[in-house]
């Protein structure tokens, strides 16, 4: 058994030490050999001759040998085992390797992540990815620690449940033992923790892993997340908000973590967008920055209900969340419907969102109006929440909580510019496991088993997805806030801007055209056309057509009136008309007939850096 780690040795200077791990470095300098000896604490140089010829770098082994003292002039002042040696007095190779995949010795920010993601056991052995794991486990019991002392019993929840409410897909999973009906893996322990609030438990938290099929981004992991959940009884909104922040700055003072602003400044969502444009912002100053300040915030107020695209209504975050109490008369009247503000509070840190909570609405006829105004019938309302609505009238008590993203906190420690650097096993943006091969093909039998046929899926939905993913993730790399709209599919402006409700002049037109024979991508607002004339001059090209229907979907993947304003993208020559950079909110297809997203005009320039001129009639 191991009994003494790298770390460890400088404190036994003239005693034998036996030591485990890889070989991290070698230099051969002849008749001494030298390697650097890593294992999860560090490393330490180790001094050996002919035994050491063989070893290779990422060889398992074991070295017993003496703890030396360097003379001062050979002291490495960058390692913690700097001022030792070991002089090996015996090495045994436990495994031998053979070549590496890709180099374990670097900050990996260089290698293809798809590369990392399918080594991620080799991944994680870099100090930077051991240091984030590491820095996760300490977060996670400091949670824990804080909690437990404040009386919160910590209490699982299932896994396999039914489909939820929370503005994500479910994944499914097929029941065999009732053939043609279907789990869900939990959005969010939602309905459990309120649950367990009835059942008089007052105090919860949970380390819940929640599962949501959404469009990956750098501050999202697809698939599945981790998040502190907490539910309290008898409490206020302000309650719930001074628990976690009095946790987050007692975990962060542990830590060593500077926090900017103590109280936590709080923002209602009317200030927050007048003031910086969005409800999630950066409070930091650039030196702020440097210095790993996190600059967290309180955002309340928000209104309870939006618009669809179909003129209905849907909640903004939680349709389990209460009105403020000003506003429960309208609710259960269902009058003044989009001036109803409701009791969620959300908590910023470093332009993201880091966690959202409510106080819930905890009487049945309360819960029962939010689905009302939603357009639910009774029938509906009944197969989808009757057992919450009964629940709620065995004596529910007052409740309201909050979940954090541990994933989301982490990246904004550690300065990491993609949540997946903070996860042991993530999922790759295109939804593919670590090191194995899931989503894979189930056997015939196993379908026939579980009573499910396939039918087959198209390439050309494959890569509409594909384009999609990559606007998502320029957008979130360089944190641009939009807004992603869903709808029925549409194949010309007028139809996309009627959908979308919005003026046609504001659509952000991409058509790829040919230049002189090479391709390119012109962008102009949806109620104007290129003036080829004026382009040609302006940038003196002799000939300009547009493209074919088959020459752009081989350029760009997807098929014309789904293309998006990203030439860059598809590496060809992006030109803006300048209405579309002026525009103080544009619309533009992203990749999907079925799919837009709305920004800033400037934003929008940003991201795709194009050459901006004066050409549209």
């Amino acid at each position: 058994m191991k009994k003494i780690n790298v770390q460890d040795t400088v404190n036994k200077v003239g005693q034998i030490v036996e030591l485990y791990g890889w070989v991290d470095t070698k230099r051969d300098h002849k008749k001494i050999v030298f390697i650097d000896l890593r294992d999860r604490t560090g490393a330490v140089q180790v001094v050996g001759g002919e035994e050491f010829k063989a070893l290779s770098e990422e060889d398992v082994v074991y070295i017993k040998g003496l703890v030396k003292k360097r003379p001062d002039k050979m002291v490495n002042q960058k390692t913690k085992t700097g001022n030792i040696e070991i002089e090996a007095k015996e090495v045994r190779v436990l495994n031998k390797t053979k070549p590496l995949p890709l180099p374990v010795n670097t900050d990996g920010h260089d290698i293809d992540e798809e590369v990392r993601l399918k080594y991620r056991y080799l991944d994680i052995r870099r100090p930077r990815m051991y240091k984030n794991l590491a820095l996760r486990s300490k977060f996670i019991d400091l949670i824990r620690q804080h909690l437990f002392k404040q009386d919160f019993l910590e209490i699982e929840t299932p896994i396999l449940s039914e489909t939820t409410p929370e503005g994500a897909r479910d994944f499914i999973v097929p029941s065999r033992l009732q053939p043609g009906k279907f789990y869900a893996l939990p959005q969010s322990p939602q309905q459990y923790k309120q649950l367990l609030m009835v059942g008089g438990v007052e105090k919860y938290f949970q380390i819940a892993r929640c599962f949501r099929d959404e469009d990956p981004r750098a501050d999202r992991a697809y698939g599945e997340f981790t998040q502190l959940d907490i539910e309290m009884s008898f409490v206020e909104r302000i309650d719930v908000m001074n628990l976690v922040e009095g946790m987050m700055i007692d975990i962060y003072e542990k830590l060593n973590i500077p926090i900017k602003q103590k109280p936590f400044p709080v923002f209602t969502y009317d200030e927050a967008i007048k003031k910086y444009g969005a409800d999630k912002f950066d409070l930091r100053t650039e030196e702020d920055k440097k210095n790993n300040v996190q600059a967290f915030a309180w955002v309340v107020d928000f209104p309870f209900f939006e618009k669809t695209p179909e003129g209905g209504w849907t909640f903004t975050h939680n349709p389990f969340s209460a009105p403020k109490p000003e506003f429960m008369k309208d609710l259960l009247e269902k009058k003044n419907i989009g001036k109803i503000l409701t009791t969620q509070y959300d908590l910023v840190c470093n332009g993201y969102e880091v966690g959202g909570g409510s106080i819930r609405n905890h009487t049945p006829e309360g819960l029962k109006a939010v689905f009302e105004i939603m357009g639910l019938s009774e029938d509906e309302i009944n197969l989808k929440f009757g057992h919450m609505i009964e629940a709620l009238s065995y004596g529910a008590p007052p409740h309201g909580g909050i979940a954090p993203g541990i994933d989301r906190l982490l990246t904004c420690i550690t300065g990491e510019t993609s949540i997946r650097e903070v996860i042991a096993m993530p999922m790759s943006s295109g939804g593919r496991t670590s090191i194995m091969k899931a989503p894979s093909v189930v056997k015939e039998e196993k379908l026939k088993e579980l009573g499910i046929s396939l039918r087959q899926t198209m390439k050309q939905s494959e890569t509409q997805k594909s384009v999609f993913e990559n606007i998502k993730n320029l957008l979130d790399v360089n944190k641009i806030s939009y807004k992603l709209i869903e709808h029925k599919p549409v194949f010309t402006s007028e139809d996309a801007a009627k959908i979308r409700g919005s003026s046609l002049s504001l659509g952000a037109k991409a058509l790829i055209m040919k230049a002189d024979k090479k391709p390119i991508m012109i962008v102009v607002p949806g109620d104007k056309k290129v003036d080829t004339s004026t382009f040609k001059k302006l940038y003196q090209i002799k000939d300009l057509e547009m493209a074919t229907r088959e020459e752009v979907k081989t350029i760009s993947g997807v098929e014309v009136g789904a293309v998006p304003p990203f030439g860059n993208l598809f590496k060809i020559p992006l030109y803006f008309d300048q209405t579309i950079a002026d525009n103080k909110t544009v619309f533009f297809n992203a990749g999907s007939h079925s799919k837009s997203i709305s920004m800033k005009g400037s934003d929008l320039e940003k991201v795709t850096k194009p050459i901006v001129g004066k050409f549209s009639k």
